[in-house]
């Protein structure tokens, strides 16, 4: 049975994966009571969470013909899981990639300067510059508020290495639990690309970050040999499903 839930400690279970850690992260920053971010869980077999129009779930031998009716039931648009349960969802899968995994097991040395949570508003003047037919920037103003308000909640934290006064590259991570981090974002601007910010970058960020799993989102054919190089392998893959 699907149950609302009322407390983020019936959460606590769900932390062996990147989508747990995002349930639970956003549950830490924003509560379970606020009507655009809602949780819900099947026993100890899955976990929801919606986010305005997108849902994230994390599942494990759930029913999937519950889940399958309750999904359709909640509004939402999109859907991230784990590609093995998109697989018995049957719904039409919008995009998909690698999840990534580093271990964080021996302490990061950072870069010799950086910053630590630059203007927001540079940031994403930098993720704007960075679009491509791959990488959609998100709309400023829902971007701001979101990241702002983990920020101040430390279940989010975003890095910048600079050339004079300019933000030339960035790393956000915008998801922590105790244990586990999601890397969202590593982006460089076009003119300083090969120069090696991209590494002195997620360097940086890493070395913020005491959780021992760090994970990024891959889409497919990008990034692939930037991310083993710095020590990252393939944990599972991930879909993007539209309801």
């Amino acid at each position: 049975m699907i149950k609302k839930t009322e407390y983020t400690d019936v959460l606590t279970p769900f932390c062996k994966t990147v989508f747990g850690c995002r349930i639970q992260s956003a549950a830490a920053a924003y509560g379970v009571n606020e009507p655009f971010a809602q949780f819900w869980t099947q026993e100890d077999k899955a976990a929801l969470c919606k986010l305005d129009d997108v849902l994230i779930l994390d599942a494990d031998g759930a029913d999937f013909d519950e889940l399958k009716d309750f999904i359709a039931m909640t509004g939402a648009s999109r859907l991230l899981c784990d590609l093995s349960v998109a697989q018995n969802l049957g719904l039409p899968v919008a995009a998909k990639g690698e999840v990534m995994l580093y271990r964080n097991d021996q302490p990061m040395k950072p870069p010799a300067i950086f910053e630590k949570n630059p203007s927001l508003r540079e940031v994403h003047a930098l993720l704007a510059a960075c679009a491509s037919n791959t990488f959609v920037p998100p709309e400023f103003e829902p971007f701001y508020m979101d990241m702002s308000h983990r920020i101040r909640h430390n279940t989010a934290e975003a890095v910048g290495v600079r050339q004079g006064e300019t933000l030339v590259s960035c790393a956000i991570c915008s998801a922590q639990t105790a244990d586990s981090a999601v890397l969202s974002s590593v982006a460089v601007s076009p003119d300083y690309r090969r120069k090696g910010f991209g590494y002195a970058v997620l360097k940086a960020l890493i070395s913020e970050l005491p959780q021992k799993n760090i994970y990024i989102f891959r889409a497919q054919n990008e990034n692939e040999e930037f991310y083993r190089g710095f020590g990252f392998s393939t944990s599972s893959g991930f879909a993007e499903l539209t309801i």
